[in-house]
């Protein structure tokens, strides 16, 4: 947990010592970018390196009740949720799992079969959903 609290510390620390250099957050989405798509509703795809690197790993659902490690929850404010990968798009799902050990347990009907859903590294991918979707990502934009 502190290695995903100093990703996000050093991110926040970034967009302030170079926020007159960065421009707005969508000028970082497109072909050669670690982003290549985003979108509010589907979420945001990832170019072949950036998955490489966040190490993502990701299991296969066969419907809609979920078993995964407790560790592949990513906490956030009041909620929890898992990120799902479908053709290629990453996008957070909110769940109200029950712990059984070391697996959380929850249904979704945002999961379907052979959706994959991430159980590791999904901290990351949080830091890429602010930084492409959230407020935060618009404070390293020139003029803010």
């Amino acid at each position: 947990m502190k290695i995903h609290t100093l990703i996000i510390f050093a991110f926040f620390l970034a967009c302030s010592a170079h926020g007159q250099e960065e421009k707005m957050s969508k000028d970082r989405i497109g072909p050669g970018k670690a982003v290549t798509f985003a979108s509010e509703k589907d979420g945001f795809k990832l170019s072949e390196k950036a998955n490489e690197n966040l190490n993502i790993e990701t299991e296969t659902v066969e419907g809609q009740t979920v078993t995964v490690p407790r560790k592949s929850l990513v906490s956030f404010l009041d909620f929890l949720s898992v990120y799902r990968l479908r053709d290629g798009w990453y996008r957070s799902i909110e769940v109200e799992p029950t712990f059984k050990g070391d697996y959380a347990i929850f249904s979704s009907t945002e999961f379907r079969s052979g959706d994959q859903v991430v159980v590791r590294n999904g901290n990351l991918l949080r830091v890429v959903e602010l930084d492409v979707f959230g407020p935060e990502a618009d404070a390293c934009a020139d003029g803010n």
